[in-house]
């Protein structure tokens, strides 16, 4: 099953596989899958493979769709899908994904099981998509022979049964929560009888007619004196009426049967369950008009309603307790995150502008404080951060802890609007705490939009992103900070397409010597031509590639065109002229990165020392014991080892003595200020001497001017790089900058 042509089309089929004899009976409902795929070929083959699945004895339904937007209307139109088959790339490269998005999250469905599908392996970051989007599984078609298949729907259809079953249990118990959270009179039980009449109607199909009474509290008052606690349809207008006032006499007669014998009664037209209570918790019937005779399955499921409905009714208490806590911190005595969640996702469901706005306030201390001095340390911190936040934000606000030391405060936006920080950060003379560093983010709602939770997890990352900047304070949420994440994300993928593609590709930018002019090597640059023809700059896409781990195949990449480069410079007749690459720090950390490099080489045919591998001192400074080690081997093994950008690390001046490496490069931002008068020409100068006493070359970065390129010289600098000597270039061009050099000699 593969293939993943496009063809057009608003096909939808279903089947069901006839029945004859004794097959199927009419009573099997069949389960329904939805496959979302543009391609007809694979829609035909699932066809096939699924024609005579049964799960648990029931048949399948199977729904097609041919797009997201089509797949979607189903989805609102069609109830009781349990699984869907999804294509990740159909009328847009992440049409699979924002349908998941509009399935969980538009369309409120969290039970139905969803099977990525695709036949373009690594267009979506599967992690992340998988974890937030909650996804089940993801395969490519290929793999997706007939037995796997229906392997992969048993599955999915076990769990969605799983979950359906205990996604009725919760919405049960979360609609109780929500009628009353304690038993505390007859109007929480009268929400809780009304919503019992509504699900009993529903499991028998039959419309809401019906009331439910409840004995008087003394246990020798007559069953007469039970009142009618909640009533649907004609019944609507008993309620609170005692049962000898209910005026239809055969509903009377029958209620009053029921709490007499404390036994359920059925008549033709009609049910009436009964509930005994417990020791603090009175008896109770229910009367529901059926019109019907109810069988013998459907006597059984009210057996087992009755069951539970006389549970829930004697833990009305019990279930206020678990709203505690579900959304109660135990601790500090305020909403917790779910409490929060609940009613952030209230205001941004509401029909207009609400004014309210978040502030997300995280206690910088909290984890330090409870690892040096111990969690009532951390406790102490807590309950004082919540006391300062209540004093600061008080109601309407609510203030809510979402975990260890974070908080949250919804409230009105003016009350949000000022900044928190130096009232949050005061010293607490009086209970001798220390300083509470604290940073903020502050989210608007009216300009806002998202759910509940991506309002926090944006919340979160803004205090992420202003502490990795050095900053301290209070940020502001933009919609332009939101679109810069999704230009990443997006640029994130495109990247990912271009590595598995190999459409990377490598410049080499000439290193000369300022004795003389000749090339002496070069440095390879990466490059990317974006999807649309435009370059995209290093500056953009290699932190991409840093921060999703793409990096370790593109730096592959680039030192397997760096060796193809160097086989060419050798058949040109350059074979002594090295060139260096870029190795990332997450690459230089990989315990199997030297014998790849090593691999690499020899299958090139190319002596180690050709290939000069650059680092920062970032990476080696990071885990300097394990990046001395790994320096050391390359060094042994041949390859010369030169420190990138060097200078603006000066904490590793006092290491560099001890560090294996062959050349320092002198940073740009150095080699800009000569001529400029500043402390950075010191600066330069020291490092060049530095590099003159340790016996290693110096290169410098970034030349632009002959003054610099004079001034670098006569101090005692050999070698350069710049935009004075050359760019970038491919490597034709820089074999042909080599063969014109070669020829004046």
């Amino acid at each position: 099953m593969s293939g993943n042509a496009r063809q057009g089309g608003d096909a939808m089929w279903a089947f069901e596989p006839e029945r004859s004899g004794d097959h199927d009976p009419p009573s099997v409902v069949p389960f329904t899958v939805l496959s979302v795929d543009d391609d007809a070929a694979f829609q035909q083959s699932l066809r096939l493979a699924l024609h005579d699945f049964r799960f648990q004895g029931a048949p399948l339904r199977l729904l097609t769709a041919t797009s997201a937007a089509e797949a979607e209307q189903l989805l609102a139109t069609t109830p009781g899908i349990s699984a869907i088959l999804l294509d990740v790339v159909m009328e847009t490269d992440d049409a699979g994904l924002r349908l998941v998005r509009a399935v969980r999250e538009e369309l409120g469905d969290h039970e139905v099981r969803i099977i990525l599908v695709t036949g373009q392996p690594g267009v979506a970051p599967m992690p992340q998509a998988l974890d937030r989007l909650d996804i089940s599984e993801y395969w490519l078609k290929t793999d997706l022979h007939r037995e796997r298949l229906q392997g992969v729907l048993t599955g999915n259809l076990r769990t969605w049964r799983e979950i359906n079953a205990l996604g009725r249990a919760k919405r049960g118990l979360q609609q109780i929560v929500h009628a009353g959270r304690q038993l505390a009179g007859l109007r929480d039980l009268g929400d809780f009888s009304r919503r019992m009449l509504l699900e009993l109607a529903e499991l028998l199909q039959v419309p809401p007619e019906g009331l439910v009474c409840v004995r008087a509290e003394r246990r020798d008052a007559p069953a007469t004196e039970a009142r009618v606690v909640g009533a649907a349809g004609r019944f609507a207008g008993l309620v609170m009426r005692r049962l000898d006032e209910v005026d239809e006499p055969g509903v009377r007669d029958l209620l009053l049967r029921a709490l007499g014998s404390g036994t359920p009664v059925e008549t033709p037209a009609s049910q009436v369950l009964f509930f005994e209570g417990d020791a603090t918790s009175p008896a109770a019937a229910v009367y529901l008009a059926t019109g019907r005779q109810v069988d013998a399955e459907e006597r059984e499921l009210l057996r087992v309603f009755a069951t539970h409905a006389n549970a829930g009714m004697v833990n009305v208490d019990l279930a206020a307790r678990l709203d505690e806590v579900a959304y109660h911190d135990s601790l500090l005595g305020i909403p917790n995150g779910n409490a929060l969640q609940r009613e952030l996702q209230r205001h941004l469901d509401g029909p207009g502008p609400s004014g309210q706005a978040m502030l997300v306030v995280d206690l910088g201390q909290y984890a330090h404080g409870s690892l040096a001095l111990g969690p009532e340390q951390g406790d102490l911190l807590l309950r004082r951060m919540a006391q300062r936040l209540r004093q600061l934000y008080p109601s309407p606000c609510m203030v809510a802890r979402l975990h260890e030391g974070t908080f949250a405060v919804l409230g009105p936006a003016p009350l949000l609007a000022t900044d928190p920080v130096v009232a949050l950060e005061s010293v607490d003379h009086d209970h001798a705490l220390p300083f509470l560093g604290v940073d903020a983010a502050r989210i608007g709602l009216d300009g806002y939009h998202g759910s509940a939770r991506e309002a926090t997890a944006a919340g979160l990352l803004m205090l992420r992103g202003l502490r990795a900047g050095g900053g301290h304070g209070v940020v502001d949420y933009s919609p332009e900070g939101e679109r810069d994440n999704r230009r990443r994300f997006l640029e994130s993928r495109a990247l990912h397409r271009a590595v598995a593609e190999g459409a990377i590709r490598i410049e080499l930018q000439a290193q000369v010597s300022l004795e003389d002019g000749h090339v002496v090597g070069a440095e390879a640059l990466a490059r990317w031509t974006g999807e649309d023809g435009t370059e995209v700059p290093p500056g953009r896409f290699i932190p991409i590639a840093e921060a999703t781990g793409l990096i370790v195949p593109l730096g592959t990449q680039v030192i397997e065109q760096a060796c193809q480069a160097l086989r060419a410079a050798s058949a040109a007749g350059f074979g002594d002229l090295p060139i260096a690459v870029n190795v990332s720090p997450l690459q230089l950390r990989r315990g199997e990165f030297v014998e790849e490099l090593v691999a690499i080489v020899e299958r090139h045919g190319l002596s180690p020392r050709r290939l000069e591998v650059e680092i920062t001192e970032g990476a080696v400074m990071t885990d300097y014991q394990a990046g001395r080690e790994v320096l050391a081997r390359l060094r042994r093994i041949g390859f010369p080892v030169a420190v990138d950008d060097f200078g603006t690390g000066y904490s590793s001046l006092r290491y560099v003595h001890s560090l294996p490496v062959s050349r320092l490069k002198l940073d740009r931002c150095f080699t800009a200020e000569i001529g400029g008068g500043g402390s950075e020409r010191s600066v330069a100068d020291m490092i060049i001497a530095l590099g003159r006493r340790l016996g290693v070359d110096v290169l410098a970065e970034g030349v632009e001017t002959p003054m610099q390129a004079e001034w670098l010289r006569a101090h005692g600098c050999h070698c350069a790089q710049g935009w004075l000597f050359a760019r970038p270039e491919p490597l034709e061009a820089f074999l042909q900058r080599l063969r014109a050099r070669a020829a004046r000699g």
